[in-house]
C-alpha cells in the first residue's frame, strides 16, 4: 500500500502518467495498474482522462490529503530509526533560496558527503518564497532561507547572521563611504520580486525612510550572479550577501562602498514545517554549524 500511495502523489504532482512513471523510473502500464489497483480498493474514481490530460476528482483530493498524513508517518518512522543508528536516508532533498545555495550550502554539502558517502544529496534552489511554498506541499523535508518572511506553518530557527553590502566595479572612482541622501542618485540593480534579499533591503530601507520608488533602478535580475557581472560591465551598484563578493574583493573586481551610519543585517533561517521536521534534521544543522566556523 506504501508505494502504490508513493505512485498516487506522483501522479498528482505531475498530473501525468507518463512524467510520474519516468520519475518513479516505473513503466507506465504499471503506474496505471498501481492507481487502477486504488481505485478498485476504495472503489472511487481517482482521475478523469481528458485527451491527452488527467484531472484529479475529488475523491482523488481526498485521497491525496489522507495519503500525505500517511506517507509522512512512514518518513517519520524511517527517520527516527535511521537518527538512532546515526544515519541518514538514501536520499536527502535540500532547499535553499538562491544566495545561500550559490555560496553557503556546498561547502557543507561536501562535508556531509564526506561523512554519510552512502546518501544521495541534491540541492534544490529558488527564491525564498518558492522554497517555503516547497515545504508547505511536502517536496522538501527543510531548508535554508534568507528574508523575513514569516509563515505560520512553518518552524524557523535562526542559523547565522549575514550583511548586504553595497557593491559596485573597481572602476568606478567613488569615494569609499556615501550618505544616505546619495544613495538616491546611484543607478542601483536589485533582485526580483520574491526574493529574500530584495525583502529584507526594501525593509530596512523603509525603516531609513527611503521607499523603493525613491530610489535610482537601473536593473532588476534573478540571481546574484547575474548582479555581480552587470556590475563587473557597467557604472551601477547593488546590495548583496557579503559571503557572495568575497572573491571579487580579493581579486580586485568589485569594492565595498560604506554608506555612513547605515546597515543591513539579515538572519538566515533553518525552515521546516510546523511540528513534522526530519528527525534527522539536527545531525545535518551540525554540519553546516561546522563548515561555517571553518570559514570564519
Amino acid at each position: 500500500m506504501d508505494f502504490r500511495l508513493r505512485v498516487f502523489n506522483e501522479v498528482v504532482k505531475t498530473l501525468s502518467f507518463s512524467q510520474a512513471s519516468k520519475n518513479l523510473y516505473l513503466s507506465q502500464p504499471a503506474v496505471s495498474k498501481h492507481i487502477k489497483e486504488l481505485e478498485m480498493k476504495y472503489e472511487v474514481k481517482l482521475f478523469e482522462r481528458q485527451k491527452n490530460t488527467i484531472k484529479i476528482t475529488s475523491a482523488g483530493q481526498d485521497l491525496f490529503f489522507y495519503a500525505e498524513k500517511i506517507l509522512n508517518l512512514y518518513h517519520e518512522a524511517e527517520n527516527h530509526f535511521l537518527a538512532l543508528q546515526e544515519k541518514l536516508p538514501k536520499k536527502v532533498k535540500i532547499g535553499a533560496s538562491t544566495t545561500i545555495a550559490q555560496y553557503i550550502v556546498p561547502p557543507s554539502l561536501a562535508e556531509l558527503k564526506k561523512n554519510f558517502p552512502g546518501t544521495e544529496f541534491s540541492l534544490v534552489n529558488d527564491n525564498s518564497t518558492q522554497i517555503e511554498r516547497k515545504i508547505e506541499q511536502y517536496e522538501l523535508s527543510f531548508a535554508l532561507i534568507e528574508g523575513s518572511n514569516h509563515n505560520p506553518l512553518l518552524t524557523y530557527e535562526k542559523f547565522l547572521d549575514d550583511e548586504l553590502v553595497l557593491v559596485t566595479s573597481t572602476r568606478n572612482n567613488l569615494t569609499s563611504s556615501i550618505s544616505l541622501e546619495d544613495l538616491l542618485k546611484l543607478p542601483l540593480v536589485i533582485r526580483e520580486e520574491g526574493s529574500g534579499t530584495r525583502s529584507i533591503l526594501e525593509n530596512r530601507l523603509a525603516k531609513a525612510g527611503i521607499r523603493k520608488k525613491d530610489l535610482n533602478i537601473d536593473m532588476i535580475l534573478g540571481s546574484t550572479e547575474s548582479i555581480k557581472s552587470y556590475l563587473y560591465a557597467t557604472p551601477s551598484y547593488a546590495f548583496v550577501s557579503i559571503s557572495s563578493v568575497f572573491d571579487d574583493l580579493r581579486h580586485q573586481q568589485l569594492q565595498v562602498i560604506d554608506i555612513e551610519n547605515f546597515e543591513i543585517k539579515r538572519p538566515l533561517y533553518f525552515v521546516s514545517l510546523q511540528g513534522e521536521r526530519s528527525l534527522f534534521f539536527d545531525q545535518i544543522k551540525k554540519f553546516f554549524y561546522l563548515t561555517h566556523n571553518k570559514r570564519l
